[in-house]
């Protein structure tokens, strides 16, 4: 079997802003960078005894002059694990393994939330002698700017080094492919030699031309691509085993309704510094559970398949590194980031894709995705219509819907509007929710709104006019099939929410039937079931069907699926099923969708084979892309976005 290739790798993933990838196969081929693609350069060299050999980025990575970079250590293998990526280094005279580790477990909302990674590292000289060894690690300042002209400032702590525009312009700065413009970054390394590098020095390596204290003068980013290093030396050994911190001070992560507000962590009372040093005292236990984490999760995945386990255990940290967690009023805000698309904030369709993830580990989680949306809907926040928002506002500002707005006059354009989809997401992620908690109190609290859109799915939503779905990308479509399902399956899920609340629920259960069956016959197209009502000779993937299993409303009969399935096999090209009739590019998230309408095994394998396979194959170096093309191995767009979390939807079956 061909060696699972990533498209990009998985180094430091905290959130949106703090997320730093290696795009390339060899840690030392290119300087890192954020999931955008933007530089976010970090460097590390090992010296034995008199000789440098660089493991990761370069130490000239601006190529303004020429210059001969130190010998790198052979890169022999990288390994993704669910919330680590363990990269190993050989040469004649010593084995390096390198771990990047960030501790994103879903059921520990304190770490979870902790905008602090690690990056340990161990070194076994083969001789069995004792070396004198120094290990280097920098990173440049534009990670924590947006725009590189801007300048930054340098201190030291007791605990760190740091670097940033402090609390210049918090949270001033919104949009999609946008670094940070606020906060400070920091190297936690205890007995490590901390100084600024100018990126112009670092061709003397090691050697640095001036002490650091205190507060350096601002610098531009761009002049001299300034870094803030840690040195550590370890004099007449034959083994290393270490560890360094790196972690990110945002003072405010999230606007909320005009209203700033903290990151998760901080609700125990804990500071920046506080962390740090429970970063540090607290890594081997922390370490070990992630450990015990990762080895549960790629054995439960391999249970599918192998290469499923790969799949999942890549996606992991780009899925929930892709959120905010913050918290207001005593409920839990878990704000996405639509990546690589508008920049949206909360958006409700990204978050209906993003929850199989989430109900397999914390379906906390869930709620806290649709708290913004529940309390914009129903506060006095200037949502005043029949259906469901889109989102809250674009990232990181939570103040209203930015889509399908006029910019200028914010008046609302009714024909950019997803109406019937967003209805179908909230009614059917709250049932998820409930039905994963066995407790149905969180729908009753919305039972009035949840009764708003399921009326208004009942109103128009069997047959859809000219509108957007989901899917927007591929434009409107009237009498969309796959938009039918959602909005029956709402329908029916509002009665299964209002059955286990203690009220009567067989209305909305009856229309539900009423609209199922009308589908099956109006649907119908020789052999499958079809991409618009009007046009028998379209198809298209109905991935919305599998929430009628996953809930168990059992409003579709089974035959469909089975007819489906047996359809999409047949459609199958080398990198997996079109979405539908119209293009050749699919979306990850739906496939893998589809492989839960029925048992079949040999279906599932199909698309994750031919998953797996594009994943190694494809062109563009990003994190895993969501939207790509069936028959070539490109993307189309859309990278490091949460929706991959829908790939984890088999583990629930």
């Amino acid at each position: 079997m061909t060696k699972f290739r990533p498209t990009a790798i998985p180094l430091i993933t905290v959130d949106p802003y703090f997320s730093v990838w290696s795009f390339s196969d060899r840690l030392y081929d290119d300087a890192p960078r954020h999931w955008s693609g933007k530089r976010c350069a970090m460097t590390g060299i090992l010296k034995a005894d008199d000789k440098y050999y660089r493991f990761m980025g370069k130490a000239q990575f601006n190529n303004e002059y020429y210059f001969c970079e130190p010998e790198f250590v052979e890169q022999t293998n990288v390994e993704v694990c669910a919330t680590k990526t363990a990269y190993t280094f050989e040469n004649e005279i010593f084995m390096m393994k390198l771990v990047f580790r960030t501790p994103l477990l879903a059921d520990d909302l304190y770490l979870m939330s902790r905008p602090i990674s690690y990056i340990s590292y161990e070194i076994d000289f083969k001789d069995g002698k004792n070396h004198n060894t120094e290990i280097y690690f920098d990173i440049c300042s534009e990670l924590c700017v947006d725009n590189t002209a801007d300048s930054v400032s340098f201190g030291i702590t007791d605990y760190s080094i740091y670097c940033g525009k402090g609390e210049r312009d918090v949270l001033e700065n919104a949009g999609d492919e946008v670094r940070i413009d606020w906060g400070n970054l920091h190297i936690i390394a205890p007995g490590a030699e901390y100084k600024t590098v100018i990126g112009f020095d670092k061709r003397d390596l090691l050697k640095y031309d001036h002490e650091m204290q205190g507060i350096v003068s601002s610098r531009r980013v761009c002049e001299d691509c300034p870094c803030i290093s840690a040195k550590r030396i370890y004099e007449k050994t034959s083994s290393i085993r270490d560890f360094v911190c790196i972690g990110y001070e945002d003072f405010y992560s999230i606007e909320y309704f005009g209203e700033k507000l903290k990151g998760y962590w901080t609700e125990n009372g804990d500071n920046f510094a506080d962390i740090a040093k429970k970063a540090i005292e607290e890594y081997a236990d922390i370490n070990n559970r992630c450990d015990e984490f990762d080895i549960a999760l790629k054995s439960a995945a391999a249970r599918i398949s192998e290469k499923y386990a790969d799949i999942v255990c890549l996606v992991y940290r780009q899925v929930i590194g892709a959120h905010k967690l913050t918290k207001h009023n005593g409920k839990l805000l878990f704000f996405s980031k639509e990546c690589y698309s508008n920049g949206d904030i909360a958006t409700v369709d990204i978050s209906y894709p993003s929850i199989p993830l989430f109900l397999l580990l914390n379906p906390e989680l869930i709620e806290g995705m649709l708290n913004p949306i529940f309390e914009y809907a129903g506060g006095n926040h200037g949502w005043c219509y029949d259906f469901a928002p889109h989102d809250a506002g674009v990232y990181p500002k939570a103040n209203g819907q930015a889509y399908g707005y006029e910019k200028k006059t914010r008046e609302m354009l009714y024909d950019m509007q997803m109406p019937i989809e967003e209805c179908g997401n909230m009614l059917l992620c709250t049932a998820a929710l409930c039905k994963a908690r066995n407790d149905y109190g969180y729908a009753k609290e919305n039972i009035a709104l949840l009764r708003k859109w399921a009326d208004y799915l009942v109103q128009i939503g069997y047959d859809p006019d000219s509108q957007l779905c989901t899917d927007d990308f591929a434009g409107h479509l009237a009498h969309n099939c796959n938009l039918s399902v959602k909005s029956i399956l709402g329908i029916a899920a509002f009665a299964y929410i209002l059955d286990n609340c203690g009220m009567d629920g067989s209305r909305y259960r009856a229309r539900s039937e009423e609209y199922a069956r009308l589908w099956k016959e109006n649907a119908e197209a020789d052999g499958h079931y079809a991409l618009v009502f009007d046009k028998k000779d379209t198809w298209s993937l109905k991935y919305n069907l599998v929430m009628d299993r996953l809930l168990e409303l059992y409003v579709f009969d089974k035959d469909i699926f089975e007819t489906e399935t047996a359809f999409y096999k047949t459609k199958l090209n080398r990198y997996g099923v079109p979405l539908d009739s119209r293009a050749d590019y699919t979306k990850s998230d739906w496939q893998m969708w589809t492989t839960c309408l029925t048992d079949d095994a040999e279906y599932r394998d199909m698309i994750i084979d031919a998953m797996w396979d594009m994943i190694c194959d494809m062109s563009e170096r990003v994190p895993f892309s969501d939207w790509y093309y069936t028959s070539e191995p490109h993307m189309e767009r859309f990278q490091n976005r949460t929706v991959q979390g829908g790939l984890f939807m088999p583990m629930l079956f």
